[in-house]
């Protein structure tokens, strides 16, 4: 995961133009600007300014999407997210 022209910085405090990652499975291309990314199991947050990680997944197809949010979650909305569509085979 990476960014640039934004710092990636660890949740918690709200800095301009920083924030963290975010991964949502199966969940949408993004989160509408400004509102909370969910934490669950189809939202994994990385507060801790992570730049990786290794996902398990079912056999079968999955839209994966990266969306950038601030120190408290809130998203930046579809300008600062990007999605791929993958096959975990067996």
């Amino acid at each position: 995961m990476g960014a640039s022209g934004i710092s990636i910085d660890s949740a918690g405090i709200i800095k301009p133009n920083s924030g963290h990652f975010h991964l949502l499975i199966d969940a949408g291309d993004s989160t509408d600007i400004g509102v909370a990314v969910p934490k669950d199991s189809t939202h994994l947050h990385f507060g801790n300014a992570q730049k990786e990680a290794s996902l398990k997944l079912a056999p079968g197809k999955h839209r994966i999407a990266l969306q950038f949010a601030d120190g408290v979650h809130r998203s930046y909305g579809s300008k600062l997210a990007s999605a791929i569509d993958i096959n975990v085979k067996k």
